[in-house]
């Protein structure tokens, strides 16, 4: 855990779509400190969407609910809060990044518009002040010719500078926490470092402390403090980002890091695939949800795993961990 008085505490966060099926995210815990950034990485369809989602109070309910779990803000907790207590901390206290700006922001109002509505909203301002907050905002995120975008609309914007217009309000009121939700998937490769140099650049000015949801791990090697890795709605490994890069311990984190091409691959060379497929929802197994696609099962990943901790701040839910100490053992014997 990163610090003794953390700015987000979420524990045994459960949720589930409809009755009858397993939780999509299931029992899922873990702490954000003042400043640091966590990234919570996964396929897609593990819940890191929800998760996220989930944390700002916007889950679409129904169908999903929250079916257990806790979740503390600045010590608050946040779960059970009405939609207006929630509303009084979203683009305030907290603030969300959504992955496809598009159907983020809305096609009837100007980019400036939506900027000082938030600004309104959570600072006892004029439509002035809100105005000039806004049109600051854009260019600080680095918006060409900001004064003349104030007034244009979202079709009216490339991709690149409605993500940064979306950066931008959820900026406005210098939040304590973002979630940045896949934040580059629909950009091409130059944008999304210039949109990823751009939120450590604003969160190194503000303080802001960072949750990126995202599958890439090359983003996530290039921006973390410390990752989480998810798989069929669970936490399956959490560390510092040097440690889950250097040495994984769980064996899907091993197949996430073993999938990506090498500087030593020849060409031709064949990536590492992870056999099998994610459990459907309505068939998690009651053990470990990876068995089935896991080269180092055991009987006893029949039995759901705990996530417990190898070193300080290094947890694994896995039976055999440390792998390489255990998988040692085995063959020697």
């Amino acid at each position: 855990m990163p610090t003794s008085d953390p700015l987000l505490e979420v524990a045994g966060l459960s949720i589930r779509i409809a009755a009858g099926q397993g939780n999509l995210v299931d029992d899922v815990g873990f702490a954000v400190g003042r400043g640091e950034t966590l990234c919570i990485v996964g396929e897609s369809g593990c819940g890191k969407s929800l998760t996220g989602l989930s944390l700002m109070g916007l889950l679409p309910t129904p169908p999903a609910q929250v079916a257990g779990g806790s979740v503390r803000f600045e010590g608050r907790e946040l779960l059970g809060l009405s939609q207006a207590a929630l509303g009084d901390l979203r683009g305030d206290r907290m603030a969300m990044i959504f992955q496809e700006p598009m159907t983020a922001l809305n096609p009837a109002f100007t980019i400036g518009d939506q900027i000082a509505e938030g600004v309104e909203r959570h600072r006892a301002t004029g439509r002035r002040a809100a105005r000039n907050r806004a049109l600051e905002m854009l260019e600080k995120v680095g918006i060409p010719a900001a004064a003349s975008r104030l007034d244009a609309y979202p079709h009216q914007l490339s991709g690149g500078m409605r993500q940064r217009a979306m950066i931008a309000m959820a900026l406005a009121n210098d939040p304590q926490l973002l979630i940045a939700d896949e934040p580059t998937t629909a950009l091409d490769v130059t944008i999304q470092a210039q949109v990823l140099d751009l939120i450590r650049d604003l969160q190194r000015d503000t303080g802001t402390a960072l949750i990126l949801i995202t599958h890439d791990l090359g983003v996530v090697a290039e921006v973390a403090d410390r990752v989480a890795v998810m798989y069929a709605g669970r936490i399956v490994e959490e560390g510092p980002v040097g440690a889950i890069f250097d040495d994984p311990q769980h064996p899907y984190t091993i197949g996430l890091i073993g999938s990506l091409p090498g500087l030593e691959s020849g060409r031709g060379a064949r990536l590492v695939t992870i056999p099998g497929m994610v459990p459907a929802p309505e068939a998690m197994p009651q053990g470990c949800r990876f068995a089935d696609r896991c080269p180092f099962a055991i009987p006893r990943c029949a039995e759901a795993p705990a996530l417990r901790a190898l070193a300080p701040g290094h947890r694994v839910a896995c039976h055999r961990a440390p792998l390489e100490d255990n998988v040692a053992a085995e063959e020697a014997a």
